[in-house]
């Protein structure tokens, strides 16, 4: 028989495990992951290390499935069934592991796509961010709440926060993942304010530092956003090459933002009228977005398809924005509203173009109220 383990020993492992986690070590993570299970059998009881333990194995899967996205299976519990877990004993997490449980959960939801009640766990995390002692962990939480409120198009909250994030960034070597990622968003911010020049240099630095990384995942995301920016410069025949090569990298390691590479190619060949290849990135795109089950990018390569190589019905068009809107995807909602309501204007079909424009603008009135909130 083993001779019980102290829990303050565990406890080291717990919190190199989290390192591991934090820096998408995952091979390792695994690794520890394993030894810290074998340890519990014979630790002396401590219910707050088996609450701990419970938070970073939920932690660890959201990590693995940033980085190897995968279908809840019989190989691993759901997400579902781990959050059901750690809420039932809820009332008993204090300080640091209360801030944790918020934390956690903000990140789940910011993945399912609920940017709202990701940022309402957030909001409580924040509240207990002074049991917090280590920078890494402050810089990763501010990270986090810069990212969410990008994708809401709350401009200067995102912009403060990744800010200060990459401030904390800077002073450590070993954060060039997350310094990219910081400059990612930054760059996103300024091209939703119309600053593209601007966001183009950070984004040319951040494609510099990731080809340094040797990453295929920060290489692919930062040829990807550079398109974004080209974009939204107008340059839909430089935006195409950097999105296509994103696509194929993405595609090559069965990263699922192959999806979101692929409807951006595929919007901008229908935009270039390019129908032919539009169709086929469509194919792709479609089928890709259904092996990952991703619903959300479902809507909007049906809403691309009926727009620009369908009838351009309204019912079907009307009935894929509810749909973006009842998720409150609203950022992606209003830029797709002002390619529609242009689309039937260019067709000189004005009653529809104007239809679109009316909710166009009821969708900015939205996004302007939630910068209050």
């Amino acid at each position: 028989m083993r001779a019980k383990i102290p829990s303050e020993e565990v406890a080291v492992k717990l919190n190199e495990w989290y390192k591991l986690i934090r820096a998408f070590e995952a091979d390792q993570a695994e690794a520890l992951k394993q030894e810290i299970e074998y340890d519990l059998e014979d630790m002396e009881e401590n219910q707050d290390l088996l609450l701990y333990f419970s938070l970073m194995e939920f932690r660890h899967r959201i990590m693995l499935d940033k980085l190897m996205p995968v279908k809840d299976s019989d190989t691993k519990p759901p997400f579902s069934d781990m959050l059901n877990e750690i809420e039932s004993n809820q009332q008993k997490l204090t300080g640091l592991l209360e801030y944790y449980f918020y934390y956690f959960r903000g990140m789940y939801e910011f993945k399912q796509k609920n940017f709202i009640l990701a940022i309402d766990h957030y909001k409580h995390a924040e509240e207990k961010l002074e049991y917090v002692e280590d920078e890494i962990e402050k810089a990763e939480f501010l990270f986090k709440v810069a990212e969410v409120y990008y994708h809401i198009k709350q401009t200067y909250f995102s912009m403060n926060y990744a800010s200060q994030a990459l401030d904390i960034y800077t002073k450590y070597e070993l954060y060039g993942r997350r310094r990219v990622q910081c400059e990612f968003i930054i760059a996103g911010n300024l091209t939703d304010v119309y600053h593209h020049e601007k966001a183009l240099t950070h984004l040319c630095s951040a494609l510099d530092h990731a080809r340094q990384l040797e990453e295929a995942y920060m290489i692919a995301a930062a040829y990807y956003n550079v398109g974004h920016c080209k974009y939204s410069l107008g340059d839909y025949k430089e935006a195409e090459g950097y999105f296509k090569t994103a696509a194929a990298i993405f595609e090559e390691h069965n990263f699922q933002q192959a999806v979101q590479a692929v409807f951006s190619l595929t919007h901008i060949y229908c935009k270039e009228g390019k129908y032919d290849k539009a169709v086929e990135a469509y194919d792709r795109g479609i089928k890709s977005a259904a092996e990952w089950e991703d619903d959300m990018y479902l809507t909007k390569f049906r809403l691309i398809h009926e727009l620009y190589l369908g009838s351009g019905d309204l019912n079907v068009l009307t009935e894929c924005f509810d749909l973006l809107e009842s998720r409150q995807l609203l950022a992606d909602a209003e830029d797709l509203l002002h390619d529609t309501a242009e689309r039937f204007n260019q067709l000189e079909h004005y009653e529809s173009a104007a239809f679109f424009y009316r909710r166009l603008m009821n969708i900015k009135k939205k996004l302007a109220e939630q910068r209050f909130q």
